[in-house]
């Protein structure tokens, strides 16, 4: 939808998450594609706009040109790199996230500035000269905004990939480089059903925790894409440049579909060892929770950091968790993981 403000045309995208409105607001062309391709499967014709939650993106031309100021009394939160933040090297850059008087104000230096008002429900985005990012980046930057957002809304998020199979979930959370893609792809070939490769959703279900798809794009490396042939084969059109990676759509090379809400079964923590064959080891649950909360995403409210611990713990209390010794035998994942999923409660 598309309205004239000022002069300046402003496209609205609509998507409903779990039954929370989303209403995105922008007047840069180049900021429409990035977000509606992320959400591609919650779009919506319509929302109902009372309780919605509201992200508008602007472009700048330059740092100056950001209209965000902060009160002495801003409190600066954390400082680092966007490896910091998330698992994607593109984002590889200098952030710091102030605290100014409930606004949640996440500097990027030479990228942008986000602001989120948990209070308002709303986040605005100002991004410099977003027509020379890649869209990797804008998705990114989106992503985060929104995720805090949705923290105060009950739904929370892990870095993990997260199947479903039978009613049942599976989620694999780590760090690049430990075999989290691969095994990934390996269980999707095999029948089970994608729900998401970077970002599953979890919310509190009272007795138990939920699993939510989140399906975006899946990012593969060059390593990864070898070990399986309709990977080495997907034309180009397919499996997309995407830096510093390539993706794909799992609907366009696996024909399970996108899975269900699901209850989690077994959470897999992947490592790659030089073996020939994969091997689990069953974990207790107090390693398990220390494994895992690291992967859940900085929280800075106290209130929201809370809650999201509460719902980790009983995410490890309803499942079995593994240390998945991930060795050469990739293709025959599956073999390992079935069992164990059909066994579970």
């Amino acid at each position: 939808m598309r309205s004239s403000v000022a002069g300046q045309t402003i496209t609205e995208s609509h998507f409903a998450l779990y039954g929370t409105p989303v209403r995105y607001l922008t007047t840069s062309t180049a900021l429409v594609d990035p977000v509606n391709e992320l959400l591609r499967h919650f779009r919506r014709d319509l929302i109902d706009e009372s309780g919605s939650l509201t992200l508008c993106f602007h472009a700048v031309k330059d740092r100056a040109d950001i209209p965000v100021t902060m009160t002495s009394s801003a409190c600066r939160l954390a400082a680092g790199t966007g490896a910091a933040v998330g698992d994607r090297r593109e984002t590889n850059l200098p952030y710091q996230v102030f605290d100014d008087g409930g606004r949640l104000i996440a500097d990027f230096s030479e990228v942008g500035v986000l602001v989120i008002d948990g209070s308002q429900q709303r986040a605005d985005g100002y991004l410099i000269n977003p027509h020379t990012m890649h869209e990797s980046l804008i998705e990114y930057l989106f992503h985060l905004a929104l995720i805090e957002l949705l923290r105060r809304q009950g739904l929370y998020t892990i870095h993990a990939t997260a199947l479903e199979r039978n009613g049942k979930g599976v989620l694999i959370p780590g760090n690049s480089g430990r075999g989290k893609t691969t095994s990934f792809i390996s269980l999707l070939r095999s029948g089970y059903r994608y729900l998401s490769d970077d970002h599953p959703l979890m919310r509190d279900a009272g007795t138990h925790v939920d699993l939510l798809p989140f399906p975006i794009k899946i990012n593969v490396t060059e390593e990864t894409i070898a070990f399986f042939p309709e990977l080495r084969t997907a034309p180009a059109h397919v499996l997309r440049p995407r830096f510093p990676k390539r993706a794909f759509h799992a609907e366009e090379l696996y024909t399970t579909g996108i899975g269900e809400c699901c209850r989690p079964a077994i959470v897999l923590f992947p490592q790659v060892v030089d073996a020939l064959y994969s091997h689990v080891e069953l974990l207790p649950k107090s390693r398990a929770l220390e494994m895992l909360l690291p992967q859940a995403l900085l929280v800075y409210n106290s209130e929201v950091a809370r809650r999201e611990f509460q719902v980790l713990v009983k995410l490890v209390q309803q499942v079995e968790c593994y240390r998945l010794h991930f060795g050469r035998d990739i293709l025959d994942l599956p073999n390992l993981i079935t069992p164990l999923l059909e066994g579970s409660k």
